[in-house]
């Protein structure tokens, strides 16, 4: 199947390549992207983007989805209608963890601190395209506008799983639409790959970012109603569901994929506390000839950290 599909994505991934070569933006903005990630969202929204639907951004952080996107847009000459066209989601709390990808000038924030302003600060030459949504999106939702790209970084839990299957997933366009998911390859979010996977029917691999965890679908046909109105839970997937889900995520990507791929199946068991399956899925891989390393290594380090609390 991964022949298959890179064969058939081929011709997309050179012109893309190309045009991300020849760009002349090479200065990576601050945040929990990549240069690789914030070309691929400008050149699609400069030469992809056809204005037929919105663009939403679940999980904005300090602007390094949203500028390039906002760049892209300015200079689309095939979308006429171009104020408001990005949507910009993100509580806007600071919270301990960012503290990681902080830069100097962001120091100051505690956790409960709002860095709203910030954001603003950093995408005001790019307002006029862009409309901010703080706060809780599970809360928020949507304003019901149709969606011709889904920048999604924000499943970090089965809530906001369910919250964006259910408010986001019901205004995608058949035939249009393209779901980049940001997390796809990172070790802690497996209900990604459960919920493409049950999908898999209504969408069809893409594009792969290179050299980052994204990984974009296309949206194909309309998913069932009842499909999405759902409270998804690990009680929703079997465990041979949820083999076949990573199955069919490793059949789409590229090696340099597979580690997080597969430390996201291993947190498969671990967030549901069955840390001994856990740790035999981890000896297991390690048996195959992976190294205990990036993403690997975090999931087995939270095994450790959670059976030693």
């Amino acid at each position: 199947m991964l022949n298959i599909i890179k064969n058939k994505l081929k011709p997309k991934v050179k012109s893309l390549v190309k045009k991300l070569k020849g760009s002349n933006e090479n200065v990576r903005l601050h945040g929990m992207t990549n240069i690789s990630e914030q070309q691929y969202f400008e050149i699609y929204a400069r030469e992809q983007y056809q204005g037929i639907g919105e663009i939403v951004d679940l999980g904005s952080w300090m602007g390094s989805t949203t500028i390039p996107l906002a760049k892209g847009i300015k200079n689309n000459k095939n979308c006429q209608n171009k104020i408001d066209k990005i949507h910009a989601f993100d509580r806007f709390i600071w919270e301990s963890w960012m503290n990681i990808s902080s830069q100097d000038t962001l120091k100051q924030y505690q956790p409960g601190d709002s860095f709203l302003d910030e954001f603003k600060k950093r995408t005001k030459k790019y307002s006029k395209y862009i409309k901010v949504y703080p706060g809780d999106l599970c809360e928020i939702g949507w304003i019901g506008k149709e969606i011709e790209f889904l920048l999604v970084d924000a499943m970090k839990s089965w809530k906001l799983t369910s919250s964006i299957c259910q408010d986001f997933f019901p205004f995608l366009i058949p035939g249009k639409s393209l779901v980049l998911h940001q997390d796809f390859s990172h070790f802690y979010t497996p209900w990604i790959h459960l919920v493409m996977y049950r999908f898999r029917d209504y969408f069809e691999p893409h594009y792969d970012v290179p050299n980052s965890p994204s990984f974009v679908f296309k949206y194909t046909s309309k998913i069932p109603a009842d499909k999405l109105d759902m409270d998804y839970s690990f009680k929703s997937f079997s465990v041979e569901e949820a083999e076949a889900a990573v199955s069919y995520s490793l059949s789409c990507t590229p090696q340099e994929k597979h580690n997080g791929i597969i430390a996201a199946k291993i947190m498969f068991f671990a967030h549901q506390k069955q840390y001994d399956q856990a740790q035999k899925e981890v000896d297991k891989y390690i048996k195959q000839g992976y190294q205990l390393e990036k993403d690997l290594k975090k999931a087995s380090e939270f095994i450790k950290n959670k059976v030693n609390s």
